[in-house]
């Protein structure tokens, strides 16, 4: 049985055309083959032609794994040669199965992909995706996740123009436009080739893997995939997103009453509002202490916006005008290592 071939330290496995059989039974025997890191190289009808797709750089996000594994289960003829690269598989499979957004200790994947880099394994594997993607020099690349919490799907780009809403158009009709530097893999976008986000939605949603399913197989198997077309849907976009975080030293958690002595206490049905509007009669959750001594939200100049757009009354946090909010997530540990929300005033 074909096997992976085994790379350096800190590298992509590589695997072509891999039999159906020898894939697994099921997407978690999928994961558990794969030896670490794996790129899978699909031949297509046009070889002279290539697309690139990358998932799993968070190991809680799995939709973009099944899709993977079920394309290559119901052999989806590729149009163009595609390249498939799956990242943080030890994180992924660590028991019980997608719940490590990265190994304890470790760096964010998804944050690596930016000068300066360090020397850490995850650091070491972003610059090798890099490299890798520079030498295939792809017509495109998506790059598919889910959401922190519960929320219908959309796509994120760092450019605005045809070539990026048809990539998103084949997963979802809403688009973020962002401006901020994270050192996510979408950022190569502006100096390599066009590339997007897919947020699928909710990570234990059967929906969010149904959608990632679809629209890879419609990635995978369409002649042109940069021209929009794909939906009949109007698409929707979200220009300029801020992210609001906890300051370093501050605390959150969730709860219907403040359980911090100094810390931010989040509503836990606050996920609900995922691409819904809150206004300033909302209460989010409770902060113990100043707000701008707990929270943070700091436009692309590094300049703090965090007054203009939440306050205090009485120790209860609410919005100070009307916000739309997406990415909201009630899980703790991704609210003091990420953010706990990213918000757009809605036009």
């Amino acid at each position: 049985m074909e096997q992976p071939a085994k790379p350096k330290h800190n590298e992509f496995h590589y695997w072509k055309n891999p039999d159906s059989e020898a894939i697994g039974e099921s997407v978690v025997e999928f994961l558990h083959l794969l030896p670490g890191p794996t790129h899978i190289h699909i031949t297509g009808e046009d070889a002279s032609r290539c697309r690139a797709a990358v998932t799993l750089l968070h190991g809680n996000e799995p939709s973009g794994l099944y899709a993977v594994y079920h394309t290559l289960k119901q052999k989806i003829q590729p149009a163009v040669d595609i390249h498939f690269f799956i990242a943080s598989v030890d994180a992924a499979r660590q028991a019980p199965g997608f719940i490590y957004r990265m190994l304890p200790n470790h760096k964010d994947l998804n944050r690596c992909f930016k000068p300066p880099y360090g020397d850490t394994d995850q650091d070491f594997l972003a610059q090798d995706l890099i490299a890798k993607l520079q030498k295939l020099d792809p017509e495109c690349v998506i790059d598919i996740h889910n959401t922190s919490g519960s929320s219908p799907s959309f796509g994120v780009t760092t450019f605005m123009d045809a070539r990026h809403d048809a990539l998103i158009s084949l997963f979802t009709h809403r688009t973020i436009i962002s401006d901020l530097s994270l050192g996510s893999l979408m950022e190569i976008s502006e100096n390599m080739m066009p590339t997007v986000t897919i947020e699928c939605g909710g990570a234990q949603d059967n929906e969010s893997h149904l959608l990632a399913c679809e629209g890879l197989f419609r990635y995978v198997s369409s002649e042109d995939v940069l021209t929009v077309g794909h939906t009949d849907m109007t698409l929707e976009f979200f220009h300029s997103p801020l992210r609001l975080e906890l300051v370093e030293g501050s605390d959150i958690a969730y709860g219907d009453h403040c359980l911090m002595s100094d810390g931010v206490t989040l509503l836990p049905d606050l996920e609900n509002f995922n691409f819904g509007l809150v206004s300033p009669e909302n209460k989010l959750g409770f902060v113990s202490g100043e707000l701008a001594n707990n929270l943070t939200a700091k436009d692309t100049k590094n300049q703090e916006r965090l007054l203009d757009y939440f306050e205090l009354r009485e120790g209860e946090l609410y919005p100070a005008q009307t916000l739309k909010l997406f990415m909201v997530t009630s899980n703790p540990e991704i609210a003091r290592k990420d953010c706990l929300f990213y918000f757009v005033v809605p036009d």
